[in-house]
């Protein structure tokens, strides 16, 4: 601990030096005959605290305080006085000065006060430390971030001591609308952080804020609160909100395995808004009631369409099968995810016969859209499934006009995961249904520039951004972005911007 000790009589300065050198604390002391002098070391070399005398010629101990609350917010001041003066002490707490001692000092007196700056000192670090774990989570995902158990303790501690203590309710918050405003995502948590029993947090990956809320009495749910929280979303941050709601939980010292378990649970209950989108309440329900609703011969029809590029009567197939689902309080989604798959294979099917495969084994264990329930949660509106179900028919069709809607559909796709390892042949084969060399040149044509080097100057942007707005290590910033490897990210970074993420970093201050 740095301190300064600030008084114009020489041996009234080292008489408190002595007092302070004596503590068993590791000190280092700095000498000031005037508040000037204290600006200066300040300036030049910093400190932990100013002790300093109220009367002092050029500039008195008031002036001093209120001088550094301006220009040296964190640091601490201590003022002594030969005068037990309320109008002075008063002043004093106006400028933000931690005691006020009169002389003579006692030793008790003053260990006590250095003290109590010492443990306030600790508790703000401490703080500003864990809003920075805290921030730093903010830009992985959440269901990643639950993968790896020593960094879910380290980010997601406040959940877990909710969790640990008593049921609990875990959900996922998602705005109406997919892009959502700084200003709204800070009313948002303001609104639902003033209540005790909720803690929340956002994440930027999938546009979610994740809540976990203690149960009412017998494990009940507190619905009443949560939809007068929703009201105040939408009446004071216009911010429109659907939550999914996971089953109760009890306490737990397995957090991470618990945590994982209910956020797939809320993410399945939050699905439900493709179907029911006039509800913003989704409770989770137990895979039940899965009917079939899309039948074999539908299946037999949409195959042949598609063979025969006959997209209009492919995407009518599809369309009249999802508008059946709308509002229907019969379909689960369950079903609806069940039939999802039927179409998507069918695709995929047909994609390989186009590209002479047949179904070899290969075909058959490769990966689909859709593969995981919580693909589902992608689309936030039964139009925006509807949208990408009709284009991914139209690609396998092979329809020409409608390929360029593939770019822009992949654009915003790499905006959303461009942390991930995302290779243009995986997209090609598992999500576009084109040849990979095909997509290579279509994107190259609309963007002017190749999918790596478009996905690797995304990623620069994405982490000078990081850079500009958080507290982020380095390190941080290029796991973030998708670097695994620190040193390859600044060698790539200096080529991107000329200079280091370091130098960079400290430019923008």
């Amino acid at each position: 601990m740095r301190i300064i000790v600030a008084d114009d009589e020489y041996f009234a300065r080292k008489a408190l030096v002595k007092s302070i050198g004596q503590l068993e604390e590791e000190i280092e002391l700095c000498e000031a005959e005037d508040g000037t002098e204290v600006m200066e070391l300040l300036e030049a070399r910093g400190a932990d605290l100013v002790v300093t005398d109220i009367r002092m010629p050029d500039m008195d101990g008031l002036e001093v305080a209120k001088n550094i609350q301006a220009r040296f917010p964190d640091v601490s001041v201590i003022i002594e006085s030969g005068y037990a003066d309320f109008g002075y002490a008063t002043s004093a707490l106006r400028y933000g000065v931690k005691d006020y001692l009169t002389k003579p000092v006692k030793r008790e007196e003053l260990e006590k006060a250095i003290q109590r700056v010492k443990e306030e000192r600790k508790k703000i670090k401490q703080k500003i430390e864990k809003q920075i774990v805290a921030r730093r989570g903010q830009f992985m995902n959440f269901s990643h971030i639950l993968e790896n158990e020593v960094v879910a303790n380290e980010i997601l501690q406040d959940f877990f001591e909710k969790i640990k203590h008593g049921s609990w309710y875990l959900l996922t918050v998602q705005s109406e609308k997919k892009q959502i405003l700084k200003e709204e995502i800070q009313k948002v948590q303001e609104i639902f952080g003033r209540e005790s029993q909720i803690c929340i947090a956002y994440f930027y990956p999938k546009n979610e804020f994740i809540l976990v809320m203690e149960a009412e009495e017998r494990n009940r749910f507190p619905e009443t609160l949560l939809r007068k929280k929703l009201v105040e979303c939408w009446n004071k941050a216009g911010v429109k909100c659907h939550a999914g709601i996971s089953q109760c939980h009890e306490a737990t010292a397995e957090c991470v395995k618990e945590t994982a378990k209910a956020y797939r649970e809320a993410v399945y209950a939050i699905n439900q808004r493709l179907l029911y989108p006039e509800n913003q309440i989704y409770y989770y329900e137990a895979e039940v009631n899965v009917v079939q609703l899309f039948s074999q011969a539908e299946e037999r029809e949409l195959e042949k369409n598609l063979m025969e590029n006959k997209s209009s009567g492919a995407v009518q197939l599809t369309l009249n099968f999802l508008k059946q689902c709308e509002n229907n309080r019969d379909i689960s989604i369950y079903s609806l995810f069940t039939s999802l798959i039927q179409l998507m294979n069918v695709i995929n099917k047909v994609y390989s016969m186009k590209k002479e495969k047949n179904n070899t084994e290969e075909n058959k264990n490769s990966y689909l859209l859709f593969n995981f329930k919580t693909d589902l949660y992608s689309f936030y509106s039964m139009e925006e499934l509807k949208e990408y179900m009709k284009e991914l028919i139209l690609h396998v069709s092979e329809e020409p006009e409608q390929k360029s809607s593939i770019v822009k559909d992949l654009l915003q796709y790499l905006e959303w995961n461009y942390q991930y390892d995302i290779t243009v042949n995986e997209l090609a084969t598992h999500k576009y249904f084109v040849n990979p060399s095909y997509l290579s040149r279509l994107f190259k044509s609309e963007t002017g520039m190749t999918f790596s080097k478009y996905l690797k100057e995304l990623r620069m942007k994405k982490a000078a951004e990081l850079l500009k707005e958080s507290e982020l290590k380095i390190g941080d910033v290029a796991c973030c972005v998708g670097y695994n490897d620190v040193s390859y990210f600044i060698q790539t970074f200096k080529k991107q911007y000329s200079m280091t993420p370091e130098q960079f970093k400290n430019s923008e201050k």
